[in-house]
């Protein structure tokens, strides 16, 4: 599944941001925000009649063009990166949602072509948390309606000509009308923390006014007409993020001192990953939002909350971040930071805080009550057919009878649906690897073993990157053994002296005849006491700089030479080991990807290796955040649990589901994985031990406790944690070191996908016998 916008929406984009550079470039922004109305009425009838943005999901029956939420996004998030100060929010996306929501066919025919055309302007006020609880009241009076009392926050309130007022009848929530020149109507501009936006407060004493839809009538259109003005919120914050973000990596790395870049700094460049990180957050939950308002609205209300939940806090602190890395000038009046951040602080308060958005998840996902079953439907109706025909004929063996689960794992891969991106007759059908979760997920449903933890070197590392660099005959020799669960793989890339700068590594192997000879010690190799192979890096070349003198084997660990040795870690088991390779003799035919290619090679296996660390299950709330949930539902029921607990879990439950997105995202990108793994990783690093942390402190007494540390030599890795939340809270310390550090993940994101330069380097272009080493 594919949540992002369509080539239609990024088409719209470009036109949109370019009529803002020419239109509400930064200057205009401060000339209007000084003023009154704080737009320009010309800019703002252009909009509407040269590109249509006003009436963009207007029904074309009244002067719009029908389109969807995914398209008016867009236009929010360019108007977020432009800081457009004009009434859109107030004007589109509150009231003339009200409109569309309402269902009021004859107030839709007076006022959306107006609104369309920019010719009207409105505001939609209400007093209270939301519109559809509303305290403002009105009563029928001889010539209709009179509406009454204090609405203290209205966007664009005092510049409206139309004002929709959600109101109070004793028949309930219901939706009026009101004309600006209203008698009894006092609206009063206020002075804004945010200059750019215009709020006043709106004083109603019995005014007349129209009824819109029917009375005590109104609430589920206002509740929804809410929840889609979150998400347009939401999206314009997201632009605000990404503009900050763009603004913030620029200077970093032009800004010059102590004779290099800022950016070059690690201090900068972490924090600048750490910046994007959160924006790409941001976007999969504002992109899914708006998906899901269009193609699932029953689960619009969770997904506007968690889009407001996670973009507002983004845009609030990359801001702030913001100010930081530009020092002395971003504190000044005349630098666009502050404008941000007070545009990012005013939003992340207005219609509903973080807070009330994650207290609002966590009433809508009763986190106290056990969580439904999620949707596993495979997005193509060929490959679904595909999966349902192969379990109708190949029944789920019980996971515990390993001789059945591997012939049914065999039958799987020779149907093709082991891993459905690879190529036809090797496990795959050549299709789109964002199929693979679903796939995965459906045979899980069915009650298939998860090999993951079995066998996660196997399936995350070494089968893609067979499958990308070997030759027919290693691809015939590994790829089905290895998915069936028949050989166990291990990875043999760290050593004592080359950790996290793995290119250091001093194992050699020479050339022999047939065969290359390597000596040398691997560290922190899991799973290498039950592995039958382990994917090898070499040094084959020690006079060429280190990257380039790196050769890829695919070592047999039952060779004559290899010596395997328990590490005990701190949770008490040997999961990991040292391996110690004593003139070992590797057939050449076991190079992969060529001698001296092995850094190239190795990029393959590393991307893979952060994606598959990184990877989440397909349903929301499933993996390490449904064990917190589990816990913390037990804390309430012995009464352990406070307010500071709740938020705390919603917190972690919507970054969790933010990353799971972004993981949904990215599985539909196509070819090799990007450094956009590397985000998946650092997520999942940093969210498990936050995550298994709060289930010890939940724990009560019991946290006091664990259940021993006998020694155990595991057939299987612990990454994503066990039954038992204390050990798992242990063994999540080591996710933010294996797979590639947190910080070397942010010297990636920095430099390789923010383009920051790099630190001065005093290994380059230096043959490798020559660098100094530990």
């Amino acid at each position: 599944m594919s949540f992002t916008p369509g080539e239609d929406a990024e088409g719209l984009r470009v036109v949109v941001r370019d009529f803002l550079e020419k239109r509400a470039a930064e200057d205009e922004v401060r000339r209007l925000m000084e003023t009154a109305a704080g737009y320009d009425p010309a800019v703002w009838a252009q909009a509407a009649g040269e590109i249509g943005l006003q009436g963009l999901v207007v029904p074309e029956r009244h002067g719009g063009s029908g389109a969807t939420a995914v398209e008016l996004g867009v236009v929010f998030e360019e108007m977020g990166a432009a800081l457009h100060g004009g009434p859109f929010l107030a004007s589109v996306g509150l009231a003339t949602t009200a409109l569309l929501e309402i269902g009021d066919g004859e107030a839709a025919a007076q006022y959306l072509p107006g609104l369309a055309a920019g010719t009207t302007i409105a505001a939609l006020a209400w007093a209270g948390r939301e519109p559809a609880a509303s305290t403002l009241t009105a009563r029928r009076t001889d010539g209709g309606w009179a509406v009454s009392g204090r609405a203290g926050i209205v966007v664009d309130g005092a510049t409206a000509g139309l004002v929709l007022v959600g109101a109070h009848t004793d028949a309930g929530p219901s939706l009026f009308a009101v004309t600006a020149e209203g008698a009894g109507l006092t609206r009063t501009p206020l002075i804004t923390l945010d200059l750019t936006r215009k709020l006043a407060e709106l004083r109603f004493d019995e005014v007349p006014a129209r009824l819109v839809g029917s009375e005590g009538g109104a609430g589920p259109a206002l509740r929804r007409t809410a929840d889609m003005a979150a998400l347009y919120l939401a999206a314009e914050q997201l632009g605000g993020a990404a503009r900050v973000l763009a603004t913030a990596v620029e200077y970093a790395g032009t800004r010059m001192q102590f004779g290099r870049a800022i950016g070059s700094f690690q201090a900068i460049k972490h924090r600048c990953a750490d910046m994007l990180v959160d924006v790409e957050s941001a976007r999969s939950v504002v992109q899914h939002g708006l998906w899901t308002a269009v193609h699932d609205p029953a689960g619009l209300p969770v997904s506007a909350a968690l889009a407001r939940a996670v973009a507002s806090d983004v845009y609030q602190q990359v801001a702030a971040h913001n100010i930081q890395i530009h020092g002395g000038i971003g504190f000044t009046w005349e630098h666009s930071a502050h404008l941000h951040l007070k545009r990012a602080k005013s939003s992340q308060l207005l219609l509903g805080s973080p807070a009330y958005h994650r207290a609002r998840l966590a009433e809508l996902l009763d986190v106290t009550r056990p969580a439904a079953t999620h949707d596993t439907a495979i997005h193509d109706a060929a490959l679904d057919d595909a999966v349902a025909e192969f379990l109708r004929a190949h029944p789920v063996p019980d996971p515990a009878d390993r001789d059945a689960d591997r012939a049914f794992r065999e039958a799987r891969f020779d149907a093709g649906l082991a891993v459905v991106n690879f190529a036809e007759g090797h496990g795959g059908r050549g299709l789109d690897a964002s199929l693979q979760p679903a796939v995965e997920e459906r045979f899980l449903q069915a009650g298939a073993a998860d090999h993951t933890a079995r066998n996660v070197i196997g399936l995350g590392m070494a089968l893609p990157t067979i499958h990308a660099h070997g030759t027919p005959a290693q691809k015939a020799r590994y790829l089905r053994r290895c998915f069936s669960g028949e050989e166990i793989w291990c990875q043999l890339f760290s050593e004592p002296g080359a950790g996290s700068d793995l290119a250091a590594l001093a194992t050699r192997a020479v050339r022999d005849g047939d065969a290359f000879v390597v000596n040398g010690q691997k560290i922190w190799t899991s799973l290498g006491h039950v592995a039958r192979f382990g994917i090898l890096l070499a040094r084959t070349d020690p006079d060429v700089p280190k990257h380039r003198g790196l050769t890829y084997f695919l070592l047999d660990m039952r060779t004559p030479g290899v010596e395997v040795r328990p590490l005990r870690q701190l949770t008490g088991e040997d999961e990991f080991n040292e391996v110690y390779l004593t003139d070992v003799r590797i057939p050449v035919e076991c190079v992969l990807g060529g001698v001296g290619q092995g850094w190239r090679v190795a990029m393959t296996t590393l991307a893979n290796e952060r994606v598959s660390l990184g990877a989440r299950s397909t349903g929301r709330g499933e993996g390490p955040i449904a064990r917190a949930v589990e816990v913390y539902r037990t804390a309430v029921a012995e009464g352990r649990a406070d307010a500071a607990s709740t938020e705390r879990l919603m917190l972690l439950w919507t970054r969790a589901e933010a990353a799971r997105l972004t993981n949904v995202r990215a599985a539909a990108r196509t070819g090799e994985p990007g450094p956009e793994g590397s985000i998946a990783k650092l997520q999942m690093a940093e969210l498990n031990k936050a995550i298994y942390e709060l289930c010890v402190d939940l724990s009560g007494d019991a946290g006091l406790l664990i259940d021993g540390y006998e020694r155990t030599a595991p057939d299987s890795t612990a990454v994503h944690g066990g039954a038992d939340v204390r050990k798992s809270y242990l063994r999540s310390l080591a996710n933010s070191i294996e797979g590639g550090t947190s910080e070397v993940l942010r010297n990636i994101l920095g430099e390789r996908v923010l383009g920051l330069p790099g630190e001065p380097r005093v290994d380059r272009d230096i043959p490798w016998k020559d660098v100094r080493r530990s």
